[in-house]
């Protein structure tokens, strides 16, 4: 058999899982009991990868762990604009960022490439002492 998607259905015939390269880009979908997307697997238009998990409760926070153009990231996010990320980018730095409930970036830890670490704080101000 060739095909572009099938889906895997539980007993009562309700679909559970899709697998599919309908769009040309490959995925894997697990579908919740509410039929919106529980966790997807899939590649995008330049082949690279992401997991996506969704939380079943309404307004809890969602994981993303992504390969894009910038580098390697794993994400939390919660309604309401609260946020935490850490990553690594193709030049070599890495850092752990914590945005609040207003989407405004509070704290940050970042290591260069070259192995200097700068702690910021609201706003980006680099924190005294550092």
């Amino acid at each position: 058999m060739i095909t572009s998607e099938v889906r895997i259905v539980d007993p009562a015939g309700t679909p559970r899982i899709v697998l599919s390269a309908a769009d040309g880009r490959p995925a894997i979908v697990l579908i919740g009991h509410d039929a919106k997307p529980a966790a997807t697997v899939a590649l995008d238009g330049n082949d690279r990868p992401s997991i996506k998990l969704a939380n079943p409760e309404p307004g809890a926070p969602t994981a993303v762990i992504e390969i894009d153009d910038k580098g390697a990231h794993v994400k939390f996010d919660r309604a309401g604009g609260a946020s935490s990320y850490l990553f690594l980018n193709n030049a070599g730095t890495s850092g752990v960022v914590l945005i609040d409930g207003a989407g405004f970036r509070r704290a940050s830890v970042l290591l260069g490439a070259d192995g200097k670490v700068t702690v910021e704080g609201p706003e980006g101000r680099v924190l005294p002492g550092r």
